[in-house]
């Protein structure tokens, strides 16, 4: 019977950390974090008229690394155009200190982050969003509204890769047309939750 009702705890903990991902044409949440690169903080405001790509990542998770160059070159080549990138780590660094500022910030300057590497201290903005893993991408649109989320691509090998989720609804945006594919299952490490 304990047993029991320590499943069923932990089903209750789990159903409330891992909230329900934000729907396509909702209004994106706001943000206000902490830049581990340089300690400024940074703010999101979903409605400034700029196409922005949201991306929850860290410093530990395989996947996460393994797209992290691709992600790199993705937004090296779309901000050129304008478009805004944001990289923020969800991860409790309390019980994961690989996810401290410090290893943010030496992680960001050894890859050479081309966008912002921001704290949610307190999985907030995650929560928000409705990020289960890492990497989770969310592309806002000027308006304030969700219109892609997903993965980077669909497999986490280059070499594998069938759909390039990411590039191809960044490709559309920027070219007047719409996403063929709005929603793709992110894949990768589950959020370490700050309690």
């Amino acid at each position: 019977m304990r047993k029991l009702a320590v499943l069923i705890m932990a089903l209750a903990l789990a159903s409330v950390a891992c909230a329900e991902e934000i729907a396509i044409g909702a209004q994106a949440p706001g943000f206000s974090l902490v830049n581990a690169v340089d300690g400024q903080t940074v703010e999101m405001n979903p409605t400034d008229g700029r196409l922005k790509v949201v991306i929850f990542t860290c410093n530990q998770c395989p996947y996460a690394k393994a797209f992290e160059p691709r992600i790199i070159h993705i937004a090296n080549k779309f901000q050129q155009q304008g478009v805004r990138f944001y990289a923020i780590d969800p991860n409790d660094d309390a019980k994961f200190p690989e996810e401290s500022l410090a290893n943010m910030k030496a992680r960001a300057d050894e890859k050479e982050y081309p966008f912002p590497y921001l704290k949610d201290g307190d999985s907030k903005t995650a929560r928000a969003y409705g990020a289960r893993v890492t990497p989770h991408v969310f592309v806002v649109e000027g308006d304030g509204s969700v219109v892609y989320r997903g993965y980077v691509d669909d497999d986490a090998k280059p070499e594998k890769r069938k759909t390039t989720g990411l590039t191809d609804a960044l490709n559309a945006l920027t070219n007047g047309r719409q996403i063929a594919n709005t929603k793709t299952n992110a894949f990768g490490c589950t959020i370490k939750w700050k309690s």
